[in-house]
């Protein structure tokens, strides 16, 4: 079960499933719409301040225009009796200014959506207005919505229909849930390609939703300042500017317009409509590397980051206008309080799923605001620093705003969860990722840096966890030692799944990652899995338009062979595709397909051999990379009881080594048992 509490995070309730009922006034609040009422079945009761004349109007037909609506519909947030609804209404002249849209929900049963909502499980009416775009956001939590069942909605409006739009509440607290599937992905540069993988994902079947682990929006756009390192290679039609004519979101009405300009995108719409999701913001919905209200590359400056609140308001009333999120934004209060979006779902007693925000709260870059004190750097030793944190522990931030301690949550959460698997929605990676002094100078990756002022070798990026390593080796060391349930000390079946970094990434997380033994206080305490950016350069892409500020540009070949060797813990590194990730859990394993998408037509002038450069979908083609199983705790592989974390690549049948000496299991006939 899930509540709201504490602005708009999701918690547990330990009491059986029961409806959930918020004050008219908070629901107003969450649901940044007014006027709303909801009933059962199709004729409106009296006092919900709508007659049976204009109902017949405002539900009375089966035409669909999706004119408008422009952004089409979208659904996330599931309960197990509850939804979040959101649309976008294409404005007509009113004598109020305000908009009244209607919507309805039905069962998902094979029926024909004229049958289906002419029997509707719930009817409602909302308005929006100038005042929030237009945007239509409603939070349903309702007893006549039932756990784990497919619904089916749209919204009524000016006499039309939206296309219709499906979702999956979530099991019972307590329902013994044999399989749960999944999708997640991350970093969908608009202006950098098309989305033929969220063609590709709208098409898988069976999935119950998807989770978008942040960069949904980018709030620049191709050969904007101090980015065009990382833009600019996508296709011409792609590209756009903001209202005023610049490339660099600044104000509510360029975020707006972003979002807006995203969400026409008839391939994001078709997976919003086909399954609720579950999101979270990385950077890119405020600003690169961004940290509290700051934007280190505002305006393309490094030294000095821009501190800028208003920005960072405007950047969060967007999110949460634009986004199906059970989240409250309530403007009276500083940037880093008026709004809160971790939260937790829970899937009957199969997983935990818990959302945390890693931007909003952390701590500035360590090493400094220069773009080559962030990327490929050996650091100055405050990435090692106590006290540092990246979720927040309850300390102002460095303009004296408060922050909430985000990290007591998440440890709590995962560590006080008794379903069977824990999985963190983590947006940057978790995991060590540095490239050794070998392969500086010289002829080797990064022939500039003189290995000798690395000794240790560098850090890829410091703006993920590496630059937060004390509060890494907390949450690790909780994870391992933690004794709040009974059994094995420790957290059974800790998965990360993640995005942000734009690769195919598989591994080990463990304490000290410098430390070759992988047994003891050092062995694994959980796995991580991380997905390809959609459309986002990858490293193939970035070296082959240079690093920009950053005057190094590997071979990616290279560089794969130099991160796997540096790194014993990560097992599988691609950087050289676009996709997404899908997750089947039962309780005996967690599978993870990663999944390319690749060009089956002939290369063109136009789309150079890219995917992600095809304007038309039909000339890709979606195939699996790779394939992991990580086999519960308690359960068998090869014969052998699992008693910690194992990752086994299904693609070759066979076992991934824990790092270094720690022992594993040998395949059975055929690799897999």
């Amino acid at each position: 079960m899930v509540s709201l509490e504490n602005g708009g995070v999701l918690n547990e309730r330990a009491e059986g499933l029961k409806d959930f009922y918020v004050s008219r006034l908070d629901f107003l609040k969450y649901s940044l719409a007014t006027g709303v009422a909801v009933w059962a079945g199709t004729l409106a009761p009296r006092g919900v301040g709508i007659g049976e004349a204009e109902a017949q109007a405002l539900f009375g037909t089966n035409r669909v225009d999706p004119a408008l609506f422009p952004q089409s519909v979208a659904s996330g947030d599931p309960a197990p009796n509850g939804i979040v609804l959101w649309t976008r209404v294409r404005r007509a002249a009113t004598a109020s200014g305000r908009v009244r849209v209607g919507y309805r929900v039905a069962l998902d049963d094979g029926r024909s959506d004229a049958e289906a909502f002419a029997r509707p499980v719930l009817s409602g009416v909302a308005e929006t207005s100038a005042a929030r775009d237009h945007t239509l956001k409603v939070q349903l939590q309702r007893a006549e919505l039932k756990p784990y069942r497919k619904y089916r909605y749209r919204f009524y409006y000016a006499g039309r229909a939206s296309r219709t739009g499906r979702f999956k509440t979530l099991p019972a607290p307590n329902a013994d849930v044999g399989r749960l599937s999944f999708g997640y992905i991350s970093c969908q540069d608009y202006t950098n390609g098309y989305y033929n993988a969220l063609y590709h994902l709208a098409r898988e079947q069976n999935l119950d939703f998807v989770v978008h682990l942040g960069d949904y929006m980018y709030e620049t756009t191709a050969e904007s300042s101090g980015q065009s390192s990382f833009q600019g290679g996508g296709p011409p039609e792609r590209n756009f500017t903001f209202p005023d004519g610049g490339r660099e979101c600044l104000t509510l009405q360029d975020y707006r317009f972003a979002y807006k300009k995203y969400k026409t995108d008839r391939h994001l719409q078709e997976v919003h409509e086909k399954y609720a999701m579950i999101i979270v913001w990385d950077d890119h919905e405020f600003a690169n590397d961004a940290y509290q209200t700051y934007a280190p590359d505002e305006g393309g400056t490094d030294a000095t980051p821009s501190n800028n609140p208003r920005r960072r308001e405007a950047a969060n009333r967007a999110w949460a206008e634009f986004n199906p999120v059970r989240v409250a934004y309530d403007a009276a209060k500083d940037p880093l309080s008026e709004i809160v979006i971790y939260r937790s779902f829970d899937f009957g007693n199969l997983l935990t799923l818990v959302m945390t925000d890693e931007r909003l709260y952390r701590d500035g870059p360590p090493a400094g605001n220069e773009t080559t004190d962030r990327y490929v750097t050996p650091g100055t030793g405050a990435e090692e620093a106590e006290g540092r944190t990246m979720l927040g522990t309850g300390t102002p931030g460095e303009n004296n705003l408060p922050r909430p301690n985000q990290l007591s949550y998440f440890l709590n959460r995962i560590t006080r969860s008794t379903r069977r698997w824990k999985v963190w929605g983590n947006e940057v990676t978790f995991m060590q990722n540095k490239v050794a002094n070998t392969y500086l100078g010289g002829d080797g990756l990064f022939p500039s840096i003189d290995p000798a002022t690395a000794p240790e070798g560098i850090y890829i990026t410091l703006d993920q966890w590496d630059g937060y390593q004390a509060e890494r080796r907390f949450i690790t060391r909780r994870l391992r030692d933690d004794r709040t349930l009974p059994g094995p000390a420790g957290v059974e079946n800790f998965v990360s799944i993640t995005g942000d970094i734009h690769s195919y990434i598989a591994g080990y997380i463990k304490e000290d990652y410098d430390n070759p033994v992988s047994q003891g206080e050092n062995r694994p305490v959980g796995v991580e899995l991380i997905c390809g950016s959609v459309t986002s350069s990858n490293l193939t892409e970035i070296a082959t338009m240079g690093f920009g500020a950053i005057p190094y540009a590997p071979d990616a070949g290279q560089f794969t062979a130099a991160v796997t060797a540096s790194n014993p813990h990560i097992k599988y590194f691609n950087s050289n595709d676009h996709g997404y990730n899908l997750m089947e859990v039962t309780k005996d394993a967690l599978v993870c397909t990663m999944k390319r998408v690749r060009l089956t037509g002939p290369v063109t002038p136009e789309n150079d051999g890219s995917a992600i450069k095809e304007r038309d979908p039909r000339r890709t083609s979606s195939e699996v990379l790779r394939r992991f199983r990580v086999p519960a705790r308690g359960s068998t592989f090869a014969g052998q009881p699992v008693t910690g974390p194992l990752l086994v690549d299904e693609t070759t049948g066979v076992p991934v080594p824990i790092p270094a000496d720690a022992p594993v299991p040998s395949p059975g006939p055929g690799g897999v048992a």
